[in-house]
């Protein structure tokens, strides 16, 4: 028998769900029909968001419905008759939620027409004006991934309490703006929208750009200048992830400096901060000054700017709790980062000797070989790489280099050890592990590839090194191809690579075998050469102050 189409229908039959298809809702449908189908509508449809929410969220989403379900229901009955278009994708739930009106000068940073065209303008709403933001429903399947890939690089937000405050609250801006600038930073970060199949596909995809513009407007709305609080920070840092992700590095160097100077107001730096905090607060606020550390600390090498952030030598220890709150993977980056920072800062008599140590216990790749997770180990293990190269670099100013010495690290030959050891690592990580990390490890790839790539032109000799299993040539021909297929690449990054790739001789499909020239050049002349090709200005302050953690 069959039954009337239900209009307005926000549930599919189980057919069409799974293949993530518009259902129309008749009973048989009309998908059903055509694929000689049974249309049943026997699948369980729980609430949208995190699986097993604690006892304080239910009690709290309990009583947001108690208190507002005559205006939920109103706002879900609009929301179904603008979607009910016969458009293609499957709409689960409404896109937008309502918020209380806001001050009119704010009106101009409302939800783009663009976002969704099948929308009825505000003014045909016969109550008054309200302004838009996206739903609750549609943030939390962004702070799901968030959760699952973003959480073990930036271990700092707890979304099962942020997707509370936002059921709970509908009023708090500076909740959403924190949600906001997630999601933007996730889908940039990750790429989603060019993911075919992921757990979202069917659903109306929200871009990052508009992620990012709900952010600011919220942010503005609620005084972040003004009001320090944790949120506000953290709002700001992933906004600085999500500008630096799609290229915008003067912005996002902005926002980074924001976000320092807000911990610095804050007293993250300053070990009284901690001292009336319980444990879980005092690690949490540990996380987010880390995170800051050696975030700051890698874009101060990459894009040639001073750092900002300080830190009191007694600064509590950062700790695995065992809840899940952090992974080894994190603690051993900041302990990494901090080897590199007391190196760098270390007095000139005794650089060479700080140096060496370094290099000593950037070699040890037993714990990134230990990790599990394949993200964490490819980010580990190329920072491990890339800081070598640096201190390398670093040398060129502060000791004298040869091209023949016992000590690897004080010798020209050294970036194709480590060029060597990195596709040896290579071999083993997945391409999507590599890509997760975004520009950043692209940049770590292609320091590595260019500090080769300017011996082998400063030394033409070393070209023909047989001391290796494959020569200089190999190495440097397969990072080349590595990066010029990375996802998003950077076009100026290729272009240089290339250029010295012509230099070598490599630019073409088959490259002559390299001739023997002998060099000229004394070891102070190809450092030199080195150094204008390749080494940034040291920008750390001198005589910082940093112990090992």
């Amino acid at each position: 028998m069959s039954m009337g189409p239900r209009k307005g229908t926000r549930r599919a039959c189980d057919p069409c769900s799974i293949r993530k298809v518009r259902c129309d809702g008749n009973l048989p449908c009309s998908r059903c029909t055509a694929a000689s189908w049974d249309c049943t509508y026997l699948k369980t449809h729980g609430k949208s968001g995190p699986k097993g929410p604690r006892r304080t969220t239910e009690a709290a989403i309990r009583r947001l419905q108690e208190r507002s379900r005559g205006d939920v229901e109103l706002n879900r009955s609009e929301s179904e008759g603008s979607l009910d278009d016969g458009s293609q994708g499957t709409i689960d739930f409404p896109l937008m939620d309502s918020i209380p009106p806001c001050n009119p000068e704010l009106d101009g940073f409302g939800w783009p027409d663009a976002a969704s065209p099948t929308f009825p303008t505000f003014q045909t709403f016969s109550r008054p004006r309200r302004q838009s933001r996206i739903s609750t429903s549609s943030i939390s399947h962004y702070l799901d991934v968030y959760q699952v890939r973003g959480y073990p690089i930036w271990p700092v937000v707890d979304t099962e309490a942020l997707l509370a405050r936002l059921l709970t609250h509908s009023d708090d801006m500076e909740a959403y703006g924190l949600a906001s600038a997630i999601c933007s930073a996730a889908i940039s970060q990750f790429q989603i929208d060019a993911e075919p199949g992921s757990h979202i596909e069917g659903h109306y995809r929200i871009s990052s750009a508009l992620f990012e513009t709900e952010a600011r407007r919220a942010r503005k709305q609620f005084d972040h200048m003004e009001h320090m609080t944790v949120g506000s920070l953290l709002t700001t840092f992933f906004l600085h992830v999500y500008s630096a992700n799609i290229g915008r590095m003067t912005t996002s160097t902005i926002l980074l400096g924001e976000a320092i100077t807000k911990a610095h107001i804050m007293g993250l730096h300053k070990l009284s901060y901690y001292q009336s905090l319980s444990v879980g607060e005092k690690q949490h606020s540990l996380r987010i000054y880390w995170l800051l550390f050696i975030t700051e600390r890698a874009h101060s090498i990459q894009h040639d700017v001073p750092v900002m952030l300080k830190r009191a030598p007694d600064l509590p220890p950062l700790e695995n709790l065992s809840d899940g709150s952090i992974s080894p993977a994190f603690i051993q980056l900041c302990r990494l980062f901090n080897i590199l920072d007391v190196t760098i800062t270390a007095d000139p008599s005794t650089a060479r000797k700080a140096l060496a140590l370094a290099q000593q216990e950037l070699n040890d790749d037993e714990p990134s070989r230990n990790l599990e997770n394949e993200l964490q180990r490819a980010d580990i293990s190329m920072t491990q790489q890339w800081m070598r190269i640096f201190l390398w670099q670093h040398s060129l100013s502060v000791t004298r280099l040869r091209s023949t010495d016992e000590e690897d690290e004080f010798s020209f030959s050294f970036p194709a050890k480590v060029a060597q050891n990195v596709l040896g690592y290579l071999s083993s990580l997945s391409r999507e592990s590599l890509e997760a990390h975004g520009p950043g490890m692209e940049t770590k790839l292609f320091d590595i590839a260019n500090s080769l790539a300017d011996v082998m032109i400063c030394i033409p000799s070393a070209n023909s090194e047989t001391s290796f299993r494959i020569g200089p040539r190999d190495l440097i021909h397969n990072l080349a191809i590595l990066l010029g297929t990375f996802r998003g690449g950077n076009p100026a990054v290729v272009s240089i690579l290339q250029e010295k790739l012509t230099t070598l001789g490599l630019s073409v499909s088959s490259p002559q075998r390299l001739i023997d020239i002998s060099s000229s050049e004394d070891d102070w002349d190809t450092k030199k050469c080195i150094r204008s090709g390749t080494a940034r200005s040291i920008t750390w302050s001198e005589g910082a102050s940093y112990t090992p953690l």
